[in-house]
């Protein structure tokens, strides 16, 4: 299954108005990305999608270059980047999502009230949009 006809992914990375009040964002982690960066890319991107593009529908897509290993065929990063971050932090701010390990749409309606930003390491005043590493 794929999120929305697969002629709407962007060609390269960035954030693109689509049709019918949507935007489309497109990033790409490299081989050499690591969850932090790779967060702090994503969340950047979202971010100026809703700065762009106020409250419009939001489809993010994501391809991943390496990171191969043994959790669905990713290594543990990039499955938790996956699933975690991406689909359980960052997925109520989306419509849709499009990933190596899945695609899905977000049942709910999107949410707009992106925090400023995100923190990693323990938590210091953990609430609903703060998201902490495991130590």
């Amino acid at each position: 299954m794929r999120v929305g006809p697969i002629h709407q992914k962007p060609e390269k990375p960035g954030v693109f108005e689509g049709a019918e009040d949507t935007v489309h964002i497109l990033y790409v982690a490299g081989p050499d990305a690591g969850f932090e960066q790779a967060a702090m890319e994503a969340f950047s991107l979202i971010k100026e999608a809703q700065q762009q593009f106020p409250d419009r529908r939001r489809v993010f897509y994501l391809e991943i270059e390496g990171h191969e290993g043994t959790s669905s065929g990713f290594d543990p990063d990039f499955f938790e980047f996956q699933q975690e971050f991406l689909q359980g932090f960052l997925g109520p701010f989306l419509s849709g999502l499009d990933m190596p390990l899945q695609s899905l749409f977000n049942p709910n309606p999107q949410r707009n009230d992106l925090p400023d930003k995100i923190d990693f390491g323990p938590p210091q005043n953990p609430g609903p949009l703060s998201f902490h590493l495991p130590q």
